[in-house]
């Protein structure tokens, strides 16, 4: 094949796996919540203090808990299509899965919580800083949320919230004190932004269906 036809290959795969990315967080409310998650813990990490080792920590267990979101969406997809019907073994692999996802998920907790007890004494230093990342970090927080939820919005509001956004990730960025958490932000918050553009293009007898007749 040549050169250039592997290139777009690679780049329609790369599309495939953002898609997988987004649909799972339109049709996850646990997907949702974990990048809502995911994007406090960057603004954490991009704010405060902390060590090589630390940084490494919570970028490695808030991809490691979105990828297993994202693997267990694929697992109840599989289930689903070989067993439409209601069978026990399906459910056992349905409930695994999400077990997997859940014990990831509290792991990373006592991870960020040993992160917090290690990095108390700069972060008390720091008490300027902290108050400014949240008085920014908080708002978009918000915004990301409310592009998340499952929720009928007029377009101009959907605008408003990823126009806002990019604008606050702008400023942050200026006080970044890691910018690998400031990309990481900037990315959870893309895929939120997806997410309300994937909701919207969804068919209207899909978001509202019938009752019977």
């Amino acid at each position: 094949m040549p050169r250039g036809g592997e290139g777009r290959a690679f780049l329609r795969s790369l599309g495939h796996a953002w898609d997988g990315v987004v649909e799972t967080a339109h049709q996850q409310r646990n997907m949702r919540i974990h990048l809502v998650a995911g994007l406090l813990v960057s603004l954490l990490g991009s704010g405060v203090p902390l060590g090589f080792g630390a940084r490494l920590a919570l970028l490695l267990c808030t991809f490691l808990v979105l990828s297993a979101e994202v693997a267990n969406s694929a697992l109840e997809a599989m289930v689903d299509l070989v067993s439409p019907q209601h069978h026990e073994s399906a459910r056992v692999a349905k409930d695994a899965g999400a077990g997997g996802v859940l014990v990831l998920a509290a792991g990373s907790v006592v991870v960020l919580a040993l992160v917090l007890v290690e990095a108390w004494p700069s972060m008390w230093a720091e008490q300027g800083g902290l108050v400014r990342q949240a008085a920014l970090g908080l708002p978009l927080a918000v915004a990301e949320a409310l592009l998340l939820a499952p929720l009928r919005r007029p377009l101009v509001l959907d605008v408003v919230l990823v126009l806002g956004g990019a604008l606050l990730l702008l400023v942050l960025a200026s006080f970044s004190l890691c910018l690998v958490f400031t990309v990481e932000g900037a990315l959870l918050f893309a895929v939120a932004a997806a997410t309300a553009r994937r909701a919207r293009a969804e068919p209207d007898h899909r978001k509202h269906p019938s009752g019977p007749t």
